[in-house]
């Protein structure tokens, strides 16, 4: 072995010199660990910090959950966040603390993101069934439908065929159809005139989209006949018809119309379910009466008269006035819903369960169902298809309100039950929103949310249905006789009487009066 000068070994130091400098490598690395690790750690605690004040500003906001649950939830994330911020900011806190800290954070992150999306998914449904605007009455320009006209433009000059019917926005429709095509009228005091000299003495017509859906009927048989060319709408103000109460303490009446189309809920049709829900918010009562779809009643509106279902091809503000009217009461909220609201609502809450009191075939529909009588589980579809039927028995219409009351008073409950709107609370939501629309306001909507949240409590739900005898009687809307029902008025005065009952409210409940 060499020697160096002082006699020793050469390279004895070596290994301790190589093992100091591994240390001192070893201490950099994990000093700058330690630094990305306080890093990331405050970052985080960044985040966090602005996610639980952001969250707890919206549930604020949203206002859903009952003072208790909402000061319980503040304090719990507080006191969780006087443990979880301080451990993570700090540059020299104990490491097992700091891990402790960190994986609270990110797990509540975690349930941050899953409660907001939870309340956005709340205050986007709010925001599209409220009704704030107006309303509009559209009118079709039509044509044969082998017609050489292919666009509207073409029939410029000509004579067109119109309903003489005193209406302002008919007339207003005109003169812009006028403003478009220089077009003149030619006026028929009968509707179905116009379309008997359809391209004989006019090469076009122009009506409202009610009296073409009204023409039209079940069968669709006119789409055959007739193509529609151009179409002018006619905005229309929207007057504040019902009147509001304190949901949560005070009974009200919602008035249901279920409109007889798939799809947009803004699509004009007719009402072919109109049904008043009374609430009692204080004896946790809920009664539904059904009133036949074609009873005979006046369009506020037209002054003039016509079948309860054409009210809805002129808006739901008409069918509320048109049922205040015809039962004397007030109507507090309408909700207005479709086919695909029923059929999305009740698969979006698992199905429903009835008892069917009788067995039948549908008819007339895309796909043939048959029930049974007894105890039966239904999806949407089925439950569509239940409601919707009336050919399988001679008093149709009326067996129809039965059966919608009887789909109504199981959705309403396996929809307010516990375990159903904790686990399918956002598919609830985003199964009805595009297909529901009410003026009631957010409000009162999330007051009844929290009071259900509250107490939890079940309801007691009652039916019953007004009844009439067949007629046939002049209808605006068609513009000729057509079958009606004239309601019995012993039966609206039975009725109301079983209204005002269930919207006592008892005096030992609190009232000030």
């Amino acid at each position: 072995m060499r020697k160096n000068k002082c006699g020793m070994n050469k390279g004895l130091g070596e290994p301790g010199m190589r093992n100091d400098r591994r240390r001192e490598r070893e201490a950099r690395k994990a000093k700058k660990k330690d630094e990305r690790m306080n890093g990331f750690c405050r970052i985080l605690s960044i985040i966090y910090s602005i996610l639980v004040l952001a969250f707890i500003g919206l549930i604020v906001w949203l206002n859903v959950l009952p003072m208790k649950y909402l000061i319980a939830i503040i304090v719990i994330l507080l006191l969780i966040s006087v443990f979880i911020v301080p451990v993570m900011y700090s540059k020299h806190g104990v490491p097992g603390r700091k891990k402790i800290a960190t994986g609270f954070a990110v797990v509540l992150i975690v349930l941050f993101g899953v409660g907001t999306y939870y309340l956005a998914a709340t205050l986007d449904f709010l925001g599209d069934i409220t009704s704030l605007g107006g309303s509009k009455e559209t009118f079709y320009l039509l044509v044969d439908k082998e017609s050489e006209y292919k666009k509207a433009e073409e029939l410029s000059g000509e004579t067109i065929g119109a309903y003489a019917a005193p209406d302002k926005n008919y007339a207003q429709a005109r003169a812009m159809l006028v403003d478009e095509l220089d077009v003149e009228y030619k006026y028929e005091e009968e509707l179905s005139l116009l379309f008997e000299n359809l391209d004989k003495d006019y090469k076009a017509i122009f009506i409202s989209a009610a009296s073409y859906e009204s023409v039209n009927g079940d069968d669709g048989t006119l789409e055959n006949d007739v193509k529609i060319l151009h179409k002018i709408t006619v905005k229309v103000d929207k007057e504040q018809t019902t009147k509001g109460v304190d949901v949560t303490k005070e009974p009200f009446n919602v008035l249901i119309s279920g409109i007889d189309i798939e799809g947009d809920i803004d699509i004009i049709s007719r009402s072919d379910v109109n049904m008043v829900a009374t609430i009692n918010p204080v004896t946790k009562e809920v009664l539904l009466t059904s009133i036949p779809r074609d009873a005979y009643v006046v369009l506020p509106s037209k002054e003039s008269y016509d079948k309860l279902t054409h009210t809805g091809l002129y808006g739901a503000t008409e069918t509320v006035q048109a049922v205040e009217d015809l039962m004397g009461i007030d109507i507090n909220y309408y909700v207005k819903v479709n086919y695909s609201t029923v059929v999305k609502l009740v698969d979006a809450i698992g199905g429903i369960d009835i008892y069917s009191p009788y067995s039948f075939t549908t008819h007339g529909m895309d796909e043939v169902f048959t029930f049974n009588q007894g105890n039966i589980h239904l999806n949407g579809e089925q439950a569509l298809a239940y409601s919707r039927e009336r050919k399988s028995w001679l008093d149709g219409d009326m067996r129809r309100n039965e059966n919608q009351q009887l789909i109504l008073e199981a959705i309403i409950k396996k929809a307010v039950n516990s375990s159903t709107i904790l686990s399918r609370y956002t598919s609830i939501l985003n199964s009805i929103k595009d297909n529901m629309e009410t003026d009631m306001d957010s409000n009162d909507m999330t007051s009844l949310i929290k009071m259900q949240i509250n107490d939890m409590a079940s309801w007691k739900i009652e039916r019953q249905a007004i009844k009439g005898e067949p007629d046939y009687q002049y209808c605006y809307a068609v513009g000729a006789n057509a079958s009606v029902v004239r309601v019995y008025t012993t039966d609206i005065a039975a009725e109301v009487d079983k209204i005002l009952e269930v919207q006592k409210v008892p005096t030992d409940e609190g009232n000030d009066d």
